[in-house]
């Protein structure tokens, strides 16, 4: 649900915010949701402000009372400095909210001084986990991405999310047993939950786009290293293009009883799109067949 703009940014409201706010004004602790909301909001400004900084394009925020997420134009494509950027400023706005509420000297505004500290720090070291969607599994997926493709990165990062949400849901029930009603770690997990499918969807076609846009990104980094990678004739066309990864160009060396042959990473594309090979020995044979007819 669309609340407005901030800074030019579209923001949405999860739906699981409505009910979660008329849960915890029922139950006395609509305080604590406000200020958690706003330190929230405070968190995904400051990924929009570091995106900005390092000129990448935010689509929009999407805001729950115990977080959110800010959506980054192709993420995927970032370089492993600028997404570790944007995804630890969120951590670190928090983190420099709950040092300037606890450095307060005492006065009638320490209870929300210590509350708010709490609560920051909280959200600090949360969003730190290494599994998505949170800002450390988005680093941990900029690292991995260097030598996996996004979507495998992506794979493994959605697998610690959902651990990390059971987790949640097993401290939420345990405190149940004890006569502890905890909202936040609920929320928190249905929102992991949620993200998953989502996740996984825009990192599939992020690789895809990746890989495909290499003329693009060498304008852009002026300097990429080459990778080599032999397959034979009989070698599997999705298999070979599986092996790819991000930030490198690629060039396939068909090795076979006849000799050797170089095939560019965009004639395997351009098979691959089309659909006219479906093994390595195809696409060798369609490129000497067009060479012969242009003669």
């Amino acid at each position: 649900m669309r609340v407005g703009r901030i800074g030019g940014v579209p923001v949405k409201l999860n739906p699981l915010a409505l009910p979660m706010i008329a849960l915890a004004a029922l139950l006395g602790n609509g305080r604590e949701l406000a200020v958690l909301g706003a330190s929230a909001l405070l968190h995904e400004l400051g990924h929009v402000g570091a995106a900005r900084l390092l000129r990448v394009r935010v689509i929009e925020m999407e805001l729950m009372p115990v977080g959110g997420a800010a959506r980054l134009d192709n993420v995927w494509k970032m370089r492993p400095g600028q997404l570790a950027g944007v995804a630890l400023a969120g951590p670190l706005v928090n983190l420099m909210i709950a040092l300037c509420c606890a450095a307060l000297p005492d006065g009638p505004w320490r209870s929300g001084a210590s509350l708010a500290a709490r609560l920051n720090l909280t959200l600090c070291l949360f969003n730190l986990l290494p599994a998505l969607p949170l800002d450390g599994g988005r680093v941990l997926c900029g690292l991995l991405g260097r030598r996996m493709t996004p979507a495998a990165a992506v794979r493994v990062g959605v697998r610690l999310g959902i651990a990390a949400a059971c987790a949640l849901l097993a401290r939420a029930a345990f405190g149940l047993t004890r006569g502890q009603l905890n909202l936040a770690p609920v929320a928190a997990a249905l929102f992991m939950l949620l993200a998953a499918p989502a996740e996984l969807m825009n990192a599939g076609a992020a690789s895809i786009a990746s890989l495909m846009d290499r003329r693009e990104e060498l304008a852009r980094e002026q300097v990429m290293p080459v990778r080599l990678l032999a397959v034979t004739p009989e070698t599997d066309l999705r298999a070979a293009m599986s092996a790819l990864r991000p930030r490198q160009v690629h060039l396939f060396l068909r090795v076979d009883g006849n000799g050797q042959a170089f095939i560019p990473e965009e004639a395997m594309w351009r098979a691959l799109v089309a659909g006219d090979a479906q093994t390595v020995g195809e696409v060798t044979g369609a490129i000497t067949e067009k060479a012969l007819k242009s003669l």
